[in-house]
């Protein structure tokens, strides 16, 4: 996802700095009133950019850009601020699985509605849209693959889809649909220019800003604002009497104590749906060993990397204990980083501190090798032929990635392995130069989603680009996968993944760090703002937002 391509230096964030914008500002004891109507006022959002002209299909799902998608074009269901999915009830009102031999899904569509240009919304735009999503080489296509069958009835207020295979995160499908015709592609004007049916329509765009107004024939939420001030500038507006809500993917020293220096502010840290992570290619001349990536891993101490970056009390993050699931996700298995804690290093004796079994000892990574029969000469491990042992480091593009690069560079050039960083365009590119073994080790970030079969298709499956690939396959780890994504019971779908998990950590083909933080922060007169680790979870509740002034008790 990428929400977060934003500057994040190395610093670390003492407690005092964190505590000052975790804990909501609370200015009066007046009791608040909630304004009846807010149409006339404008509240401002910031959100990380740029923006884009880019479509869900076209890999918008989980950026700033989706999320204002879903502002402005109709889907089956949106994203809560847990990061669950509900139906959305406005142009798709319904959205109904009848049965599961085989899988049939009936979405009924409102009465009436038309695009921004004029054009009735009926079944025709939903077959369309599968038409276009089960071509494309994505991620996003797996579930509109898996349609047979697409049939449209009751004057094209009824879609019947019938499944030839269970696809159990159906609710995926239908999201930020777009006018039958509409071509593709990310041009910016596209999201000016093309039609729009939901809470808001587009008035203006610019990769930094995006302003909406409110669309008077969508009939939920009434009283929403009347316009919204899309924005990058991640500060409410000087002088302007106006709302704030925001949500940054940079956390540092100076953004933080500016958030606190504005009295009308209530803000948290908060984390995001990225996984910081190593990855190790299945093709690398050292990296095939498991010994190597053994050695690799214990010898990063994840802790101290969390202290360096952010300071050692926080309330988020914490070391990784999966790989497939973020931290605030639900079926997350470890700590969730709900409360404030003084957090103690994980580095041990033993490679089993860590809650996953799977813990950071430096000192066993040395033994580890030595006892593979490497031999450590002049600060160099050699292996039994003579060769230094070496990796290529493919580093993403973000600041992030490089200061934890860096720190990784340091840990391993003690440990005796020699490094040679190799900086890549975007996360996606590191991952593919992993899978492809161009380079032996990925620093990068990766996004997780409402579904964790999209996180884990990156070991299974086709290798789209939008996947993450891995270039490992493993036949445990497909089988599993094809169990997950056909089981619609959540409990022992859960149960499977993290079987998945668990397989992927031990093997070492990948090593979690941690979830990325977020800071979030809104004007403290508004009310029912909830905190999420998903950007859509964020701002697909900001029609529901409203006003409450505070007045004399």
């Amino acid at each position: 996802m990428r929400t977060r391509r934003s500057s994040l230096r190395l610093l670390a964030l003492g407690a005092v700095a964190l505590m000052t914008v975790v804990v909501p500002l609370n200015f009066s004891s007046a009791a608040p009133v909630t304004s009846a109507n807010e149409n006339g006022r404008t509240i401002v959002l910031a959100l990380p950019g740029p923006f884009t002209g880019c479509t869900y299909l076209n890999g918008a799902g989980e950026t700033s850009t989706g999320a204002i998608l879903d502002l402005v074009r109709p889907s089956a269901f949106v994203t809560t601020p847990e990061g669950d999915l509900q139906g959305q009830g406005g142009a798709i009102t319904s959205a109904e699985l009848t049965s599961l031999q085989p899988e049939t899904v009936r979405y009924t569509l409102a009465r009436g509605l038309h695009w921004s240009n004029g054009a009735l919304f009926t079944g025709s735009d939903l077959v369309a849209w599968w038409q276009r999503a089960r071509r494309l080489s994505s991620v996003v296509s797996d579930g509109y693959r898996a349609i047979s069958s697409l049939s449209v009835s009751n004057a094209g207020r009824t879609v019947l889809a019938v499944f030839h295979e269970n696809y159990a995160d159906w609710n995926l499908l239908f999201r930020d649909v777009e006018e039958r015709g509409v071509a593709g592609g990310c041009a910016l004007s596209k999201l000016l220019r093309d039609p729009s049916l939901g809470p808001y329509r587009v008035v203006s765009a610019t990769t930094s800003r995006v302003v909406l107004a409110m669309n008077p024939s969508w009939p939920l939420d009434p009283n929403r604002f009347g316009h919204v001030v899309v924005t990058t500038t991640r500060l409410p507006p000087s002088g302007a009497n106006v709302e704030f809500a925001g949500y940054s993917s940079t956390v540092t020293q100076p953004f933080v104590q500016a958030l606190s220096s504005y009295p009308a502010l209530s803000s948290r840290i908060g984390i995001s749906n990225e996984i910081a992570e190593v990855t190790y290619a299945p093709g690398g001349a050292a990296t095939r060993r498991l010994v190597v990536r053994k050695a690799l891993s214990w010898a990063l101490n994840r802790q101290a990397m969390i202290d360096r970056l952010w300071g050692s009390v926080t309330f988020s993050p914490s070391v990784a204990d999966s790989a497939l699931y973020s931290q605030g996700q639900s079926a997350y298995p470890g700590f969730g980083g709900s409360g404030p804690a003084g957090q103690a290093t994980t580095t041990t004796t033993t490679p089993s501190a860590a809650t996953n079994g799977l813990g950071d000892c430096f000192i066993c990574a040395v033994q580890l090798l030595r006892s593979s029969g490497y031999q450590h000469r002049l600060g160099h491990w050699y292996n039994t032929r003579g060769t230094p042992l070496a990796i290529r480091l493919g580093v993403g593009p973000s600041d992030l990635d490089a200061a934890i690069a860096r720190l990784a560079l340091a840990s391993w050039n003690h440990l005796g392995i020699i490094v040679r960083p190799v900086h890549e365009s975007s996360d996606v590119a590191t991952s593919v130069a992993v899978a492809t073994s161009t380079v032996d080790v990925g620093i990068f970030s990766r996004p997780t989603s409402t579904a964790v079969s999209t996180t884990a298709r990156s070991w299974s499956g086709a290798s789209f680009r939008d996947s993450y690939p891995s270039g490992v396959r493993m036949s445990k780890v497909v089988s599993l996968f094809t169990q997950g994504v056909t089981t619609f019971n959540p409990v022992t779908a859960n149960s499977t993944w993290l079987q998945m998990d668990q397989i992927l950590m031990r093997a070492y083909w990948v090593r979690p760090l941690f979830t990325t933080p977020t800071v979030e922060s809104w004007s403290s007169t508004l009310s029912s703002v909830q905190g999420s680790f998903l950007v859509a979870g964020y701002v697909d509740q900001l029609p529901s937002w409203s006003v409450s002034p505070l007045q004399p008790s």
